[in-house]
């Protein structure tokens, strides 16, 4: 049995693992023949093929020397160690190069190319989003999502949503139905009935359309609406001048956006409006008292840009003045938003004046993905944000009175899922962008319960 009294001993006996390694990978040489007999050379040895510390030892006939020469030598020559292959591939260095040994499903001279698509058939579902693997896929799924195709829902009602008519929680593990304002649970104690003259988010005015002729109203260009159609529009005047709209969310708040909130100290909500030029006896004009900003507002890229506006004198409610309903966030996110189309309404106004002085609605606006409208718009279209609309109809839309109601039906009740951002006239050629106002429920419910536990003596009457 061989024994060794140190390093230097044992080195001049075994070669390092990574070492003989490259020793075993060696290539034949142009000029093999009786080499090992010849004088060592730098050049041959080391430069025109990969060496090995014994070439090395050879060349320099120094066991220091070659050790410094190869740790050198190693970490220039070392082409893997930049990780060349992609998706789990193995790197071979040979000659100064490299070849990749690729996973199965994968190919080329890095691994770099999928033999198949496994997202092809969009195997995720509820806006979930596919990542592509050769072999296999995975989805990533929206928030309150989950499982492998993101099939399932939260505990919160979203996978038990069609049996209650608005919202349903969790209690005691078990699912309840309730309803939203002006509504009462139904003995079935899953229906909704209004229990108010005027219940959020129904309109009491039919319309001179059906449901299912909406998409030709929409591409016809037939945007004018009949009156009460859009009972919660609101109209923002400060004297004569309109510069933006709003949507009533009850008889003492509207909401709107914060950029239209921001610009003028003094202004008007006008509620029951709609032909700009006719008096139509159906119209109240009321005060602000104060402006509720979102605390986060971004001016330069219209983050938060939302406004809850406090009124001095409650609105009177009639057909032609009704509140929209405001949605739970998770109904809002895993039934409203995932509908097909909503519709948004507003006057129409170009370079401050009024182009068209009937209030306009647009009953058929297709949901757009958030991928296809980022980078669209000068200004990030961060997730607080949605895109609707299409091409077709970029500049009616894009030309609505600022802060306008963008809303989703669902069960013959409507509820407020956007709010048009108070940007003005930006680029109308590509499809409108809206505050995503489920994002929002809480900060709006949170000042109306502050409002609500203030004095009677500083309330507005």
């Amino acid at each position: 049995m061989l024994t060794f009294s140190n390093n230097a001993q044992l080195l001049s006996v075994f070669l390092p693992s990574n070492i003989a390694r490259a020793l075993l990978g060696r290539q034949k040489r142009a000029n093999f023949l009786l080499e090992e007999l010849r004088v060592g050379n730098l050049e041959r040895e080391c430069m025109e093929e990969y060496c090995t510390f014994e070439e090395a030892r050879e060349v320099f006939e120094n066991e220091e020397e070659a050790w410094n020469f190869m740790n050198s030598y190693s970490a220039i020559n070392d082409v893997c160690a930049s990780t060349p292959c992609w998706n789990g591939g193995t790197c071979h260095r040979a000659l100064g190069e490299y070849n990749c040994t690729c996973r199965t499903g994968y190919s080329g001279r890095s691994c770099e190319s999928a033999e198949s698509d496994m997202c092809a058939s969009n195997p995720c579902k509820n806006g979930g989003w596919c990542l592509n693997s050769a072999v296999q896929y995975k989805c990533s799924c929206r928030i309150g999502y989950y499982g492998l195709n993101c099939e399932l829902g939260p505990d919160d009602c979203s996978s038990h949503g069609q049996t209650c008519d608005h919202f349903c929680k969790l209690k005691y593990d078990t699912h309840i139905c309730y309803c939203a304002q002006g509504y009462k649970l139904g003995e079935d104690q899953t229906s909704c009935i209004p229990e108010v003259p005027y219940p959020c988010g129904k309109v009491l005015v039919p319309s001179l359309i059906d449901d299912t002729d909406w998409i030709f109203r929409a591409i016809d260009g037939d945007q004018h609406c009949r009156r009460g159609e859009y009972p919660w529009q609101v109209l923002l005047k400060r004297g004569d001048e309109i510069f933006c709209g709003g949507a009533i969310l009850n008889r003492n708040f509207v909401l709107t956006s914060a950029d239209c909130a921001n610009q003028l100290r003094s202004f008007t909500v006008v509620s029951g409006e709609h032909n700009l030029e006719v008096d139509e006896d159906t119209e109240q004009t009321l005060n602000v008292s104060r402006i509720h900003i979102h605390s986060r507002y971004t001016q330069a890229t219209f983050e938060n840009d939302i406004a809850l506006l406090e009124l001095e004198t409650p609105i009177e409610f009639n057909n032609y003045t009704i509140p929209i309903c405001l949605p739970e966030t998770d109904f809002a996110e895993f039934f409203l938003m995932n509908s097909e189309y909503g519709a948004t309404s507003g006057w129409k106004l170009k370079q401050g004046r009024v182009e068209q002085p009937v209030l306009l609605g647009v009953p058929y606006v297709p949901y757009i993905e958030h991928a296809k409208c980022e980078g669209l718009q000068p200004f990030p279209v961060v997730h607080r944000m949605f895109c609707a609309g299409f091409e077709e109809l970029a500049d009616p839309l894009c030309y609505l009175t600022r802060g306008s109601p963008f809303v989703t039906k669902y069960r013959g009740v409507w509820y407020l899922t956007g709010m048009s951002l108070g940007v003005g006239e930006y680029n109308c050629n590509v499809i409108p962008v809206y505050t995503k106002v489920s994002r929002y429920i809480n900060w709006i419910k949170k000042i109306m319960r502050q409002v609500a536990l203030r004095p009677l003596d500083v309330r507005p009457t």
